[in-house]
C-alpha cells in the first residue's frame, strides 16, 4: 500500500488521539451519570485531561508540540525529562506513533554526538599529551 507507514501491532485498542501524542496509557472511560433524587442513570463519557504543550528537548536541542495528558506530564517530570522518558518507556506502554517517531529522532540525533564526542575526545588528548598523539 503506498502512502501508508508500517502498520503497528498495539496488542490492543489504542484511540487515535492518543496514536498523535503522549498519553501514558490514558483512555477515555465510560460510565452513567445517576441523578441525585430518582437514581435515572444515562450513559457519559470521561476523556483523557489532554493538553497541547511544547517540551524541550535535550538532545535535540528543540521545543517539540505535543498533545500530552496530565499523567504523561508528571511521568515526564519523575524520568527526568522527555529525553529520558520516551528513550526508557517501552514501545508497548508508549503507543503512539509521534512517541515512537520522536524516539528514532532522538536515538539518531545520540547516535550522531556520540561519534562527534569521540572525536573531540581524541583531539583534547593529543593536546594535552603535545607530541600530536604520536608515541615515543
Amino acid at each position: 500500500m503506498s502512502g501508508r507507514g508500517a502498520v503497528i501491532n498495539w496488542g490492543r485498542i489504542v484511540q487515535k488521539r492518543a496514536k498523535k501524542g503522549l498519553f501514558a496509557g490514558k483512555t477515555t472511560h465510560f460510565g452513567n451519570r445517576v441523578s441525585e433524587d430518582g437514581g435515572n442513570k444515562s450513559r457519559r463519557t470521561w476523556k483523557p485531561n489532554a493538553h497541547r504543550k511544547r517540551l524541550y528537548s535535550e538532545t535535540l536541542d528543540e521545543m517539540i508540540p505535543l498533545n500530552v495528558t496530565t499523567n504523561a506530564l508528571r511521568w515526564i517530570d519523575k524520568a527526568g525529562g522527555l529525553d529520558n522518558y520516551v528513550l526508557n518507556t517501552p514501545p508497548q506502554k508508549l503507543l503512539s506513533t509521534s512517541g515512537l517517531a520522536l524516539r528514532e529522532r532522538i536515538l539518531a540525533a545520540k547516535n550522531a554526538g556520540e561519534t562527534v564526542e569521540l572525536l573531540r575526545f581524541d583531539t583534547r588528548s593529543e593536546r594535552e599529551s603535545g607530541d600530536g598523539g604520536r608515541e615515543t
